[in-house]
């Protein structure tokens, strides 16, 4: 099954640092789209990162966590 990796708001990191460990961690992730994913955490409280597999979304959820960010999966599709 395929799983979103949820990136949550936190008030202990910068924003160029999020953006920074997006694009380290998530395989294929633009510039433009680290920052949107960054912008729509910070103004609603979590965004997704990416939807993937199980396994991988929990490795970038790992990854994510590993770097000090607030990460989460769910279902693709979830309410969480």
């Amino acid at each position: 099954p395929r799983r979103a990796v949820l990136l949550h708001n936190d008030d202990v990191n910068r924003r160029e640092y999020v953006v920074q460990v997006l694009l380290k961690v998530v395989d294929g992730m633009s510039m433009d789209d680290a920052i949107q994913v960054m912008s729509e955490a910070h103004q609603y409280g979590k965004a997704v990162c990416i939807v993937a597999p199980q396994p991988d979304a929990e490795d970038y959820c790992e990854q994510l966590r590993s770097h000090g960010l607030i990460a989460s999966i769910q279902p693709q599709g979830g309410k969480n």
